[in-house]
């Protein structure tokens, strides 16, 4: 491997990072002190500033509960198709609400992500407080829900489509008796799906 190929890795490796730790939800300092390493060290990698040891990436993918082989896995170059057999994929369960990461994209501008999300009776999840850049899509497999977009209410049903520009501060609620089941994508990809609140 030459050294032009491992400074494009070192940047690819440090956003999985970042990206796993903060869709867990674990903060900088935690994860640096679990790793023996100092926090703005963790914060150096995570931008793709410095090429860490193998024994420090490691204790840092230890750290988030993370496999080593699939931070690799993640970084190689892959081809034209991507499988993420169900076993494999990033989930996160917070106060009634679970994500899956289903899949995601990264190809220049074409940047996606499709995940499974859950809601389950009577939690709700704020998305982003302050909206983001984007766009999200929607497909409800069972359940209904209420968006919350703007400060405005949208009643959501098994079988209805939904698009909005993520500009916009939006969440949602489950106020039915069943749960809530959807299939959802984000272009361009965004981190902070659990700002949660509890009723």
């Amino acid at each position: 491997m030459n050294e032009a190929t491992l400074k494009n890795l070192v940047p690819k490796m440090g956003r999985i990072l970042k990206l796993y730790r903060e869709k867990c939800g674990f903060k900088q300092c935690d994860v640096a002190r679990k790793a023996g390493i100092s926090t703005s060290m963790l914060s150096q990698i995570e931008r793709g500033q410095v090429s860490p040891s193998i024994d420090t990436l490691v204790l840092v993918c230890v750290s988030l509960g993370l496999d080593p082989v699939e931070l690799f896995k993640g970084i190689v170059s892959s081809g034209p198709v991507t499988i993420h057999h169900p076993n494999n994929r990033l989930h996160v369960e917070n106060r009634g609400i679970r994500y899956e990461q289903l899949i995601t994209g990264r190809n220049g501008t074409f940047s996606t992500e499709l995940f499974l999300l859950q809601v389950a009776p009577g939690a709700s999840s704020i998305f982003s407080g302050q909206g983001h850049e984007g766009v999200e899509m929607g497909y409800v497999l069972q359940g209904e829900a209420v968006l919350m977009i703007e400060e405005k209410e949208y009643n959501v049903y098994e079988g209805d489509s939904i698009s909005f520009n993520s500009q916009f501060p939006h969440g949602i609620q489950n106020r039915g008796k069943e749960p809530f089941k959807a299939v959802w994508s984000i272009s361009p990809p965004h981190i902070d799906y659990f700002g949660n609140k509890e009723n």
